[in-house]
């Protein structure tokens, strides 16, 4: 406001000041226009005196006038420079990732919630829990990785990627949809996704052990259902994903389920009482039983002497559990009888009802619809680690069991 204050003080000077007599000399010079171009405004300073004295009423009301519509003038012009100056070139600007990114929606956890299955406090534990490395990724590539090709990786931030590896998991978005989304290429969305399900499965491949706890952990925060099943340690229960049929003939017999009459994989999944997600074997051929894949999974290496195990009627398994001292405990058999007894009915209804809670387990993880609908072939080199994924991420949403 220096300039503004300089102006006004100018204008003053052009005033007669009150009961002052006016120099004839300065008379003339008095009624010369004086201009101030160095703004849009002009300001204009007449005196047309005509006597040694003048009317000093009006000249006072005239120039405190003139004073304030000046000096609003001033200011206005100031104001519109300063809106009408280019904003500084070094000021940071917002990072945008096309329509699509963490930065948008994590204010909204129903967003969260549809785009990645977490809210925005449970994707920001995820994150955590991955730990410093998340900033030191080698990047998947088919060709080998350049300096140049690797910083380029790393323009959008870490916390941006997983925030992509999660939408195309939980959404099954394809490759060109993610690429429009994000406004990058598909390649570049293709080398962030393998790299950080790769990430994530050694991550959480290497706690495989620390998931599975012994059944004493869960003897004071055992649920009510639970109740009933003394030494309980875990619910199993195998689950197929529907794939495309193969072209080699061999592998379409093996890979067709009579069960589900498609091609499929199949996997065993084993959850513990509070409903937490604590084994999830390879995937196998869709042709498997039950008692197979229990047998080649390695499940049974997890297992201690007095653990109860609760299963559907398809895992005849009692003779392996046998030797290694654990209990089975499935529905009874019907076998040629018309009906089960009373006793019997008690016990299925109560197997079913603890049981269901793995059921609902493996309907969670077969919500990420990259791995819920017909999956394509080219994603089978990575479909085990995908299936790992997913059922360790349904571990960071809202407990089952309560």
């Amino acid at each position: 406001m220096s300039a503004a204050s300089s102006l006004v003080e100018l204008g003053q000077q052009c005033l007669p000041v009150q009961n002052e007599a006016v120099n004839p000399d300065v008379q003339d010079q008095c009624q010369t226009a004086y201009m101030f171009t160095a703004t849009p405004a002009t300001v204009h300073c007449n005196c047309d005196i005509q006597g040694p004295t003048i009317n000093t009423t009006e000249s006072a009301t005239q120039t405190l006038y003139d004073n304030y519509l000046l000096g609003s003038k001033i200011e206005n012009i100031i104001l519109k420079n300063e809106l009408g100056k280019p904003k500084d070139a070094h000021t940071p600007k917002k990072p945008t990732y096309g329509t699509l990114s963490l930065e948008e929606i994590k204010g909204n956890d129903k967003k969260m919630k549809y785009f990645t299955g977490l809210t925005y406090v449970q994707f920001m534990a995820l994150f955590s829990f991955l730990g410093d490395s998340v900033n030191d990724l080698k990047y998947w590539s088919s060709k080998t990785p350049t300096k140049s090709t690797i910083k380029e990786k790393r323009k959008i931030p870490p916390v941006e990627q997983l925030f992509i590896t999660l939408v195309r998991l939980r959404r099954g978005f394809g490759l060109e949809t993610m690429s429009h989304l994000l406004r990058v290429s598909e390649s570049y969305i293709s080398t962030i996704f393998c790299t950080w399900i790769q990430f994530m499965y050694n991550h959480f491949n290497e706690l495989r052990h620390q998931m599975f706890p012994d059944r004493h952990h869960f003897t004071h925060f055992m649920p009510k259902v639970f109740k009933t099943f003394k030494n309980i340690r875990c619910s199993i229960d195998c689950t197929e994903f529907f794939v495309q049929m193969p072209r080699d003939f061999g592998r379409q017999g093996n890979m067709y389920s009579s069960y589900k009459h498609h091609h499929t994989y199949k996997c065993l999944i084993a959850t513990a009482p509070n409903g937490a997600t604590v084994y999830v074997s390879d995937l196998f051929e869709g042709s498997i039983s039950d008692r197979n894949i229990v047998e080649k999974s390695g499940f049974l290496s997890y297992l201690n002497p007095g653990d109860l195990i609760l299963a559907d009627r398809g895992f005849t398994i009692e003779d392996m559990l046998m030797s290694r001292q654990v209990s089975l405990n499935i529905p009874p058999f019907l076998g040629k009888r018309t009906h089960l007894t009373p006793r019997e009915n008690v016990k299925t209804r109560r197997i079913a009802k603890a049981r269901i809670h793995v059921e609902r387990v493996i309907e969670r993880v077969k919500k990420f619809q990259l791995i819920s609908g017909i999956i394509p072939l080219s994603l089978s080199p990575m479909l085990n680690q995908l299936v790992f994924v997913c059922s360790c991420l349904v571990n960071f949403q809202k407990p089952i069991v309560t």
